[in-house]
């Protein structure tokens, strides 16, 4: 029986170190699992070990995240999308397959918009990216952004919530499955706060979130797509799957897994690999 490892490996990228882990063997499809905002490499570990199973996997700590470089550039689409090109022309050697989750999505897609020649599938799991017209933040949601964006106030407000408790508190309202966020996963959201800049940089990130959004048109990316969203995702809910594939992303299929939330892959981590697993298997098919 093949056994199969998975390490952690730095890269020097044009705006600082970054951290990402790499199975061996290198066989199957390259695969990119891109976290979501406030995530890191860790979040995917409940499903990494299965894919490395049939596939060569990536998985990369996004600046500003994990224990990546904090740059002295403003976080924004090209930033990340520049990031995980070097990552695949360095590591992969062709072309990958993207999985990305939550803003993490919205990273993968203009992946496979700006760099269409080093991407071969694209998985959007819970994405960010794009507003629904009949799903706009709410008056409580707007408010918040505008308190983060406030000199000072935002400030503070990252002082109170940017710990332990503040990452518990996310979480819980993240997950449907709330025995999924034991102590372990609190530990990984919350050490990334500790270290130098880590407050402020998730601030930073906080603050950007209105121009974080996907510009570009329908049909201008046509690799094969997969939309995977929780049933219950309470902040990205499933309604907006099909509105990525009406507005933006026609050739995509959508799969909707039960009893799941925000973050399907670690709280529904089995259901999760049955659809992607299957999936990949047909794009390796057409070589």
């Amino acid at each position: 029986m093949t056994t199969h490892t998975i390490h952690e490996h730095w890269l020097e990228g044009l705006h600082g170190p970054m951290r990402y882990w790499h199975s061996a063997p290198h066989h199957g499809l390259p695969v990119i699992l891109i976290h979501g905002y406030g995530a890191m490499i860790e979040h995917w570990s409940a499903v990494m070990r299965s894919v490395a199973r049939q596939h060569c996997v990536v998985a990369p700590d996004l600046y500003y995240f994990g224990k990546s470089a904090i740059p002295h550039v403003p976080p924004s689409r090209r930033l990340w999308s520049d990031q995980i090109a070097e990552l695949i022309a360095d590591v992969c050697h062709g072309p990958a397959i993207i999985v990305g989750h939550s803003m993490g999505g919205m990273v993968a897609a203009q992946v496979a918009h700006d760099y269409p020649q080093l991407v071969r599938g694209l998985v959007l799991v819970d994405s960010t990216g794009l507003t629904d017209p009949q799903n706009q933040p709410s008056e409580l949601e707007n408010f918040f952004y505008r308190f983060m964006s406030s000199p000072g106030v935002g400030e503070l407000l990252a002082s109170v919530v940017a710990n332990e408790l503040g990452a518990r508190q996310g979480l819980l309202s993240s997950y449907y499955r709330k025995d999924r966020v034991t102590r372990e996963l609190i530990e990984q959201f919350s050490a990334p706060l500790r270290r130098w800049g880590g407050r402020e940089a998730y601030l930073t990130v906080s603050r950007a979130f209105p121009e974080l959004s996907l510009d570009f048109e329908k049909g201008e990316v046509t690799v094969p797509t997969l939309l995977i969203w929780g049933e219950h995702d309470q902040s990205v809910p499933p309604t907006l799957a099909g509105y990525f594939q009406r507005t933006l992303l026609p050739q995509a299929t959508i799969a909707i897994i039960p009893n799941s939330g925000h973050c399907p892959f670690d709280e529904t981590p089995q259901e999760f690999c049955d659809i992607l697993l299957p999936w990949l298997d047909t794009l390796g098919a057409e070589d």
